[in-house]
């Protein structure tokens, strides 16, 4: 569906020039939500933007629907963007159209006849829950209903895909949320790709397939959103997970067991799917002579999939606790320690 193959865009300002994008290579498939995540600059707007051609790029290769865009005369490009919709960070209505004029303007410049447009901009209005909106003016409505307009908008032409550009960056969670499951919703109904970008972990998780992970104009990091929230591979991809997953040791609890006396040994240990349902730590306690003490640990689903982990302090003699290490792995379950401490 969408495909970059070798992409690279730079930016010439005065004798400094600025790689935005480097060498991306990276797949979108039909009727994914796909999220593509980084800190500012890290080059997620030059790479959306490439997909609908309002940027081009230096090199390299953006194929959409089978299309190379890149050797497309400017008419064929413009045939193939009448298929892609986008939702912009702040909207992009005009304050002096009403909402009926905002959605019907991709089709207006279309030159859609009129009983056409009227038809399918009150499906859209429907749709998006802002029926009674028609004639009211964007000045008159919150950024939620702002964002939905734009929505409806990007959906006038019954495009096969839509392109997020920070689309709820700057709404409030409650009103962010009702956006996610609006378009999770798109997704299912018409069955459109959506491409995403944002710097919110949060947004990523609750409604993306996939994830790309971008730093400095590369993908660093990519995968299912499962693999990537369950096992970060790069330090990025772990401080976007521990914005939302909160599985750090509190600073209390590491500065109360580097004052406590004694041996003791503090692990890690993740749960996916059935393990999460496992009573481990009372088969621990009966087949071992140690001794636990649960110090943090939360359960969280991803993609339908229950997720979790416990911070747990061992005590006991080292054979013991080895003991008990290798009957956590035979579970298949993951166990890595994170202090070990003596005194």
């Amino acid at each position: 569906m969408i495909e970059f193959q070798d992409l690279s865009k730079i930016y010439h300002s005065g004798d400094n020039p600025v790689k935005a994008l480097d060498g991306i290579n990276l797949k979108i498939n039909k009727g994914e939500i796909y999220g593509v995540i980084g800190f500012s600059g890290a080059g997620k707007s030059s790479l959306i933007r490439c997909v609908n051609f309002l940027e081009r790029p230096t090199s390299g290769k953006v194929i959409v629907d089978g299309h190379d865009l890149t050797s497309l005369s400017t008419k064929e490009i413009r045939d193939v963007k009448k298929n892609i919709g986008m939702i912009f960070q702040h909207f992009n209505l005009l304050n002096s159209k009403t909402v009926f004029a905002n959605v019907a303007m991709p089709l207006t410049l279309a030159k859609v006849p009129k009983d056409k447009i009227r038809q399918r901009v009150s499906e859209l209005l429907e749709f998006v829950g802002l029926a009674d909106k028609a004639d009211f003016y964007p000045d008159q409505l919150s950024g939620g209903q702002k964002q939905r307009i734009g929505i409806a908008r990007a959906l006038a032409t019954q495009p096969s895909i839509l392109l997020c550009d920070e689309a709820t960056s700057a709404l409030d969670p409650q009103t962010t949320n009702s956006i996610l499951q609006l378009l999770k919703k798109i997704n299912q109904d018409y069955n459109i790709t959506i491409l995403m970008i944002t710097h919110e972990m949060s947004v990523i998780r609750q409604i993306c397939d996939r994830v790309a992970v971008m730093e400095a104009g590369k993908i660093i990091e990519e995968g299912t959103v499962f693999d990537v929230f369950s096992s970060p591979e790069t330090e990025t991809a772990k401080n976007f997970v521990s914005t939302v997953m909160h599985d750090e040791l509190p600073d209390s609890i590491k500065k109360a067991l580097e004052e406590h006396d004694g041996l003791q040994k503090v692990y890690k240990i993740n749960f996916k799917g059935n393990s999460t349902g496992q009573p481990l730590l009372s088969e621990l306690a009966k087949k071992f002579d140690i001794h636990f003490n649960v110090l943090f640990g939360n359960i969280t689903e991803l993609q339908g999939v229950p997720f979790g982990n416990l911070v747990v302090e061992f005590q006991g003699k080292q054979n013991e606790i080895q003991r008990a290490l290798a009957y956590i792995k035979e579970k298949e379950i993951s166990v890595k320690e994170v202090i070990s401490h003596a005194s």
